[in-house]
Formats: C-alpha cells, structure tokens, sequence
C-alpha cells in the first residue's frame, strides 16, 4: 500500500478563523485612533463658536442693559428737565402777574395766585383760540380776581388796576358768546359789569333773562343779589324765593344761597320793618362778597 503524501514543512499556513476576526478589529481601532485626531479641530471649531456665540450673547446683553439705564438715566433727566422747566415757567409767570401791580400786598398776592392758571389757559387759546372751555375759565379768573381786587384797592391807580382785570373777564366771556350762545355765560358777564359800576343796566339785563328763561335759578339769583346790593330788599327777596323754587335740590348751590340770604336780610331789617328801602340805605353796608363759587361752578354750562 503506497503512503499518503505528508505535508511540506514550511509551506504556507492558513490563518485560524479566531485570528481572523482578531485582525479585522485591531485594524479598525487603528482606523479609529488615526482618524480621531483629525476630527479634533472640527470639535474644537464648534466649542469656539458655541463660546463665541455665548461671548457675544453676554456683550448683546450687557449693551442692551447699559443701553437700558442709559435711557432710562436719560428719561430721568429729561423728567427733571421737564419738572424744572416747568416750575421755571410758574415763576416767570408770577412775575409777569405782578409786573404792573400797584404797589399793594393784597393785590400782589391775589396776582401771584392766580398768575400760573391764567397762564395754563392762555397757553390753551394759543394753540386754539377757540376752546370754549379756555375762555370760560378766563372769564371766571379774571371776574374773581377783578372782584377781589375792587375790596382791597383804596387809591385810584388800585381801582383802575381792579377794573381792569374785571375788563378782561368781559372780554373773555364775550369771546365765548360769540362762538356759542349761553345764557349762564350771559349771568356770569353781567356780574362782571356789574362789579364795573354799571349797576342798572345789569340788573335790566338779568331780569331780561328771568322772564326769558323763568326756571333758570342762577338767573333768579344774581338778581336777588344786585337787588340786595340795591338795597331792594322787597324785589331781593322776591327774586331769592323764586330762585330756591327753581332750585329744590340744590343742585346748582343756589337754594342755599338764596335762603341764607332771605335769612340775612330778613334779621337785618327785623327792627326796620316801618322803614322804607331808601331809609334802610343809611343802616346796612354793601354786602362784602358775591355768589360763591359753587354757583358758578355748577351753573350748567
């Protein structure tokens, strides 16, 4: 029997499948570990930009809160700015008020007090010369203010200066009336003109408006007022008590005024009742105030 061929020795061997497989995996963690390294600078180009990003986000935040308190820095002046210039223009306008006042205490004093509201409403008509309530306001100031200023003065350079300011009122009143009719602007001018000395023909005027206009009560009460400062008291306490009918609730301030008044005259004359109005003039003095503010002020314009 012939022998089976025996293998060479030295020949090539073949690997194992174990040996294979340990190979393969040494081979790719060597890929691996050479390609790691070139991956790096695109890691750390990303960090760099996250930062950078980040970097930036904080300075746009920091710019946008300095920028915040710079405004608001800014804002605060331009509120003390404002406040100032404001309070500066109140002192220009008290100097202006008292530029041509006689030299009298009281009068500066009624001028300094009412200097920074003429001028707010001046202002308004600068800008619209027709604001009602611009000229209304004026009105009302001035007739106040002239009113006032007619019990303080004793000189003729005193009354001209109260007269004056009684004028103004005039003129403002008559600027509302020519834009729109108003019979409660008609009764505050005609108190104006009154204070003026023209005592008749303001009476005439006002009863004029009663008859036209029976139910309105500050009519019915200015005319019970220039009556009493007529010494009138007959028709005075007529007009009052019409006034208090047409006014039941109260609701212009005129009821209480016109009894207050009936009361008043009525004590007053309470030991006169033989006399007649002319001889009551020589034992009353002329009333020392007006219709309160509260008349005009609720006087339904």
């Amino acid at each position: 029997m012939a022998n089976k061929p025996q293998k060479e020795l030295g020949g090539p061997r073949q690997m194992s499948k174990g040996t294979k497989i340990v190979i393969a995996v040494f081979a790719v963690i060597m890929a691996l570990s050479m390609t790691l390294p070139s991956l790096a600078p695109i890691f750390a180009g990303n960090a760099t930009n996250d930062d950078q990003e980040e970097a930036q986000t904080e300075q746009e935040t920091d710019a946008t809160t300095e920028e915040s308190s710079d405004e608001s820095q800014q804002g605060a002046a331009e509120g003390d700015s404002a406040e100032s210039e404001e309070a500066a223009t109140g002192e220009e306008a008290q100097e202006d008020a008292t530029a041509g006042v006689p030299d009298n205490d009281t009068l500066k004093d009624l001028a300094e007090q009412n200097a920074s509201e003429v001028k707010k409403f001046e202002d308004r008509l600068a800008k619209d010369p027709n604001n009602l309530a611009a000229l209304l306001n004026l009105g009302q100031i001035y007739m106040n203010w002239g009113y006032s200023a007619q019990y303080s003065s004793s000189t003729d350079e005193e009354k001209d200066y109260a007269n004056g300011l009684l004028n103004k009122s005039v003129e403002y009143f008559d600027r509302y009336l020519a834009i729109e009719d108003s019979d409660a602007v008609k009764v505050q001018r005609l108190s104006s003109q009154y204070y003026l000395g023209n005592t008749q023909e303001s009476l005439e005027a006002m009863k004029a408006i009663t008859e036209a206009n029976p139910d309105y009560p500050l009519a019915w009460a200015h005319l019970g007022l220039f009556y009493e400062w007529q010494y009138d008291y007959t028709n005075a306490l007529a007009a009052y008590k019409k006034a208090s009918e047409t006014d039941p609730n109260d609701e212009y301030g005129v009821k209480s005024f016109a009894d207050e008044h009936t009361t008043s005259i009525n004590q007053s004359t309470s030991n006169f009742t033989d006399l007649t109005n002319e001889e009551l003039l020589g034992t009353n003095s002329k009333p020392q105030a007006g219709l309160p503010g509260v008349i005009a002020n609720n006087s339904g314009i």
